[in-house]
Parts: C-alpha cells; structure tokens; sequence
C-alpha cells in the first residue's frame, strides 16, 4: 500500500513539475515576442489604433459563450473609434495563431497603435482585463 502511494505521489509530481516547466517555456516564448511588430502575421495594416486580436476556432464553445460577449462588452465601452478588433480562426490561420504563440483557444492579443504585441492572454479573459490592458496600449 505504502509503495502504491509512493508511485502515485512521484507521478503526481512528475505532472506538476511538467506543467511548471511548459508553462515557463511558454511565457518566456511570449514575453520574447512582446515588442516585436506581429502585423504582417494577421495579413492587416496599421490604423494608429490599439487592437484587440481574438484567436478562436468553430467548435471552441467557450469562444462563443464567455470570449464572444467579453470582447463585445470591451467594444461597446470603448468605442470601435478607440479600439480595433481583429477575429482569427485559428483552424484556418494556424500560422497567424503560432506566430503569436496561442496554445488554446480562445486566446487573445493586445497590440499597440506601433503594431507591437502589449499582452497575450491564453484561455478566457475577462472584458475588465482586456480594457486595461488596451488603455496600457
């Protein structure tokens, strides 16, 4: 019994340490990608505006469901004059999504008026969050 739950704790903190280590990756990947101008990835150009760039896919429920009205919420109370929203298909752009760094869906970005990446956000985020974030821009 005692060996049973030795197993079951090492691999428990194999799962951890894995997840710990991805995640680091992953932000350092990000955080090297703030700063560099990403527009020639979404196939768009500069319109001196903070943009908001939404990654999702068909089937994403959760981009419909939660991201979807969020996003609405950041465009009704800022105004489309003040913010620019850019929707990707990450099943039909997947380099467009990579260039950016998304792993899930729905993930969203924040770019400057410059054209440089402000913020990435992997999963949900919440329309609070991604106003700051573009006032930041």
């Amino acid at each position: 019994m005692i060996e049973r739950l030795a197993i079951l704790l090492g691999l428990l903190l194999v799962v951890a340490l894995t997840v710990v280590l991805v995640r680091r990756w992953n932000s350092r990947r990000v955080e090297s990608r703030i700063g560099a101008p990403l527009w020639h990835n979404l196939g768009e150009s500069l319109d001196g505006r903070p943009t908001l760039v939404t990654f999702s896919t068909p089937s994403c429920a959760a981009c419909h469901k939660a991201q979807a009205p969020a996003v609405a919420a950041v465009e009704q109370q800022l105004g489309s004059d003040s913010v620019r929203l850019i929707k990707v298909d990450a099943a039909q752009q997947p380099d467009g999504a990579r260039a950016f760094g998304v792993l899930t869906v729905p993930s969203t970005a924040i770019l400057a008026p410059s054209g440089h990446l402000v913020a990435i956000n992997q999963g949900f985020a919440p329309s609070k969050k991604l106003v700051e974030q573009l006032q930041r821009a």
